[in-house]
């Protein structure tokens, strides 16, 4: 009797296990097939905030031409004091989104290397000054019909947009070398 009861315990004890064993199979398996679920779901979220991204963004791209216009000695000529770099052409948002606060940043140089320009400047264009002095040439009423420089402030650029652009800055020195780059803000998603 007690080798029967020996083959009982040792019958139920490997049922035992054996329901264990199964038991732990089968959860491994359902944990790790919803974690590849998750993963899966959480590649798809970070597909879809890159589309939203794309969509919510803006692009701007250029079409200028930049020249930098040198006048003569005033003295002998009566023309305009100070040299100026000539900006215009249209800057375009091929972008879904808004560019806030856009405009085009100006880096000019003279053959010495030293900068003449390094500004950002409104889409809308207008005539500016790079310091105090050409500031009061742009803002005198000889220049200016209304007698006041155009502002500094940048503007928004709605997606698909484009402007025509024509930006004058008055400087000193002479401007042999340059980049302008659009400039301008995405609002966070």
């Amino acid at each position: 009797m007690g080798v029967k009861i020996g083959k009982r315990i040792s019958a139920v004890f490997l049922i035992f296990v054996v329901m264990f064993a199964c038991f732990s199979s089968y959860y491994f398996y359902a944990i790790t097939s919803q974690d590849s679920k998750i993963a899966q779901l959480n590649a798809q979220v970070q597909s879809l905030k890159v589309q939203i991204a794309n969509l919510t963004t803006a692009d701007l791209t250029t079409a200028l031409q930049e020249n930098e216009i040198v006048t003569s000695d005033y003295a002998a000529t009566k023309s305009i004091p100070y040299n100026y770099f000539c900006v215009s052409g249209t800057v375009a948002n091929t972008g879904g989104g808004k560019a806030l606060y856009a405009g085009l940043h100006v880096d000019a140089y003279s053959a010495a290397g030293i900068i003449e320009i390094n500004m950002t400047f409104p889409l809308s264009g207008g005539t500016f000054g790079t310091d105090s002095r050409t500031d009061a040439y742009v803002a005198s009423p000889q220049y200016s019909s209304t007698g006041s420089g155009p502002s500094l402030k940048l503007g928004n650029l709605a997606g698909g947009e484009t402007v025509e652009v024509f930006i004058r800055i008055f400087h000193e020195g002479v401007v042999t070398n340059w980049t302008v780059t659009p400039v301008w803000t995405n609002p966070q998603l």
